[in-house]
């Protein structure tokens, strides 16, 4: 990846609630003294919503919660994930609300892991490495790596304000200056495949969870009905 500068804020933008409340938010790189907060951020609502995390049972094991943590803390430490602030009225300071874990990731390579030991990792594990199988992000834009999406979760108080949508928008700015020619990945449910499409991504894959479960031997409990790989250039 290319030097550049560290953290920058990518975007700011406002949203009115209630009437006449103002709030005020800005979307950053996530600054090296907030690594440890967002990896704590992505260990919450994160992993008892998400349809993956949910079905394999990761929030009830605290073993299982550990080891997502580190694999995390590896993939916030290569610079590629962005989070949305809420600015205080008062000038106090700032509150993290939303958070989209991105890594970069090469055709033919799995991501970097320590190989889990619990059921629920294990599972999970199953999981990505089927889906993993899927080149239609590398088919249909013609490359062999991407800036891939590994989470993306906003704090239930500030939903329906498309905070996910605009921390897409900003990761596709930030793709664009690491010189990826493509941005994308795996949208689990779909809130976030609703979001990626505002964002203007593309579905490049779909299948269902019935199809997806019976290549992986995994029962999906989800509404949402299918699996989407959304991707867009830079």
């Amino acid at each position: 990846m290319s030097s550049r500068e560290y953290p920058k804020v990518w975007s700011r933008f406002e949203r009115t609630i209630q009437g006449d409340r103002t709030l005020q938010f800005e979307i950053e790189d996530i600054p090296e003294s907030m690594w440890s907060t967002a990896v704590e951020f992505m260990l919450g609502n994160y992993i008892r919503e998400d349809v993956w995390w949910s079905t394999a049972g990761t929030a009830q094991n605290m073993d299982a919660v550990q080891e997502y943590r580190v694999l995390l803390t590896s993939i916030i430490k290569q610079k590629a994930s962005v989070a949305c602030f809420l600015a205080e009225g008062d000038g106090s300071g700032r509150t993290l609300v939303g958070v989209n874990m991105c890594l970069p990731q090469e055709k033919g390579r799995f991501v970097d892991h320590k190989p889990p030991k619990t059921k629920a990792g294990l599972l999970s594990l199953r999981m990505l490495a089927e889906a993993m199988k899927v080149t239609a992000i590398y088919d249909k834009y013609d490359v062999n790596e991407y800036l891939m999406g590994a989470g993306l979760s906003v704090t239930p108080e500030y939903r329906g304000l498309g905070i996910a949508v605009e921390l897409l928008r900003a990761r596709i700015n930030l793709a664009r200056e690491l010189r990826f020619r493509v941005t994308g990945g795996i949208f689990t449910g779909q809130r976030a495949q609703n979001s990626a499409e505002k964002a203007d991504m593309e579905c490049v894959y779909k299948i269902s969870y019935k199809d997806f479960g019976k290549r992986c031997n995994i029962k999906f409990n989800t509404d949402t009905k299918e699996l989407k790989f959304y991707a867009i250039r830079t």
